[in-house]
């Protein structure tokens, strides 16, 4: 597939249907094409071809949209930036990569010290025709900054190469076949890779998508649109079905085909009750990270079959036909099947590794052979997994999810599986986090997403189910855990709320 090419010849074949229906107002195809037209002519006339890369504020209207594939179409990258973070953050990323032109559809920008393009001042030019594409698949897509540990964000950039790698094994999957009919789920933000997955498939079809402005409550604004639109496909991180999950009841969606998720741990005790919700829909658990672009591989959950899971999670699947998954101890040995090994990937969807950080990149890529006695390039993932006697992976948890307590090896996903199943507990979120005691030492806190109740049943549950060392030494009660605009669960802000 060339995904630019195919894009752009959807948009055309799909002019007077909706693209994109963004707070209640719809837009055509054909409204997108004329905003990529304007758009195209301002790159053109104002950017000179040496400024690849392109600062893009991430709202969520028309033209932030069409500046993607406008960005594209011109031969260059965009560095999408959330515009709720602090400026001096986001002038840290832009500046990382010598970013001069910033594009923002904002009423008042804050990158004073960049050339901003605001697409709302600038007026279209009466009868512009399409410019021919300017693409070479080795060029750089985008580049997309995620958190770092050392406190600097980390750069990752993804080519077309890698984009194209990608929609090709989704293109050629007969378990997900989107058409032009469908209503597509978009709840990302456009600074999270997902939003891709989420997006462009609906686009590659002439299918509408439905967003999910960064500024609204998510998990209920999706009922909304769930409820009003009749949406067909879902695209979600799991933690929206944790909140939907006291609206279950009132939840009866047989109009969607598709639900897909990702980012997140899936417990399948959540999903055996989701799929009643959503009884004629395909349910799948992508898998995959940032580095080897969004998704490499996918579970199908079986609805009223038994499902493959570990600690009740369900199931990460196996990887896409031109991926190649591995398992290795610390040692870097290959392990054999039901043995924990970090899962490391390699296939064409592998990008070419952080941005200006020799560093990381030596310690997160490297070189292996694999049985068919062909040296490939892979990438350590950090996550900790166990391929079953079918070829199934099963997710057990982060390598840096792992502590060690008393020198003893906790897996912190085991002590939340044993918490999720007491009584008290099943209809709540919990998570277990390391913190520092007084005397410098690890100790684990459970954390309940509730108003305060009687534990003790529940520690002896634990106890029970736990050698001593595991059992959280501590529990805290919190009215809601924190989340990042993705919806995703932030460890580190809630483990900042318990530490005060």
């Amino acid at each position: 597939m060339n995904l630019i090419y195919s894009l752009y010849d959807a948009f055309v074949q799909n002019k007077e249907k909706h693209v994109f229906c963004i707070n209640d107002a719809f837009y055509t195809y054909k409204d997108l094409l004329a905003c990529i037209i304007k758009i195209r002519k301002i790159i053109a006339d104002t950017i000179s071809d040496n400024q690849k890369y392109i600062g893009l504020v991430a709202n969520n209207d028309l033209e932030t949209y069409a500046t993607i594939f406008s960005v594209w179409m011109e031969g260059k990258a965009y560095v999408p930036i959330d515009p709720t973070a602090p400026i001096s953050r986001n002038e840290a990323v832009l500046n990382s990569i010598d970013v001069s032109y910033v594009f923002d559809s904002s009423p008042k920008t804050g990158f004073n010290s960049f050339t901003v393009c605001n697409i709302n001042e600038t007026k279209s030019t009466p009868n512009s025709l399409f410019e021919p594409i300017k693409f070479h698949k080795k060029s750089i897509a985008y580049v997309l900054f995620t958190s770092g540990s050392t406190g600097k964000p980390k750069g990752i950039p993804v080519s077309f190469e890698n984009l194209n790698a990608l929609f090709t094994e989704l293109d050629n999957d007969d378990e997900y076949k989107l058409n032009a009919s469908d209503r597509c789920l978009q709840m990302y933000d456009l600074t999270f890779d997902a939003s891709l997955t989420a997006l462009l498939p609906a686009l590659l079809v002439g299918a509408c998508s439905y967003t999910v402005s960064s500024n609204v409550i998510k998990y209920f604004y999706v009922f909304k649109l769930l409820e009003k639109h009749k949406l067909t496909v879902l695209k979600m991180v799991p933690s929206i079905i944790y909140y939907l999950r006291p609206y279950f009841p009132e939840i009866h969606a047989p109009s969607v085909r598709y639900c897909i998720f990702g980012g997140e741990k899936l417990y399948e005790d959540i999903v055996d009750e989701w799929v009643k919700c959503i009884p004629n829909s395909k349910i799948l658990n992508h898998y995959g990270p940032t580095e080897f672009t969004v998704c490499s591989g996918y579970y199908t959950y079986n609805t009223n079959q038994n499902n493959k899971s570990y600690n009740g999670v369900l199931s990460i699947g196996k990887p896409f036909e031109n991926v190649d998954y591995l398992l290795l101890d610390d040692d870097d040995n290959v392990i054999s099947d039901n043995l924990e090994g970090e899962l490391c990937l390699a296939g064409n969807q592998l990008t070419s590794g952080y941005w200006k950080n020799d560093k990381l990149n030596a310690s997160s890529f490297f070189m292996h052979k694999t049985d068919l006695g062909i040296i490939k390039r892979f990438y350590r993932t950090g996550d900790l997994c166990v391929r079953d006697d079918n070829g199934y992976y099963m997710y057990v948890g982060r390598k840096d999810f792992q502590v060690k307590i008393g020198g003893y090896r906790v897996e912190l996903g085991e002590v939340e599986y044993h918490a999720r199943n007491h009584e008290s507990t099943k209809l709540k979120n919990s998570l277990v986090i390391d913190v520092k005691n007084s005397s410098n030492n690890d100790e684990l806190v459970l954390v309940i997403e509730s108003s305060k109740f009687d534990t003790e049943n529940l520690f002896k549950h634990l106890s029970s189910k736990l050698v001593d060392y595991m059992v959280p030494n501590k529990v805290f009660f919190i009215d809601n855990f924190p989340h990042n605009k993705n919806g995703k669960i932030d460890r580190n802000q809630l483990r900042h709320m318990i530490i005060k």
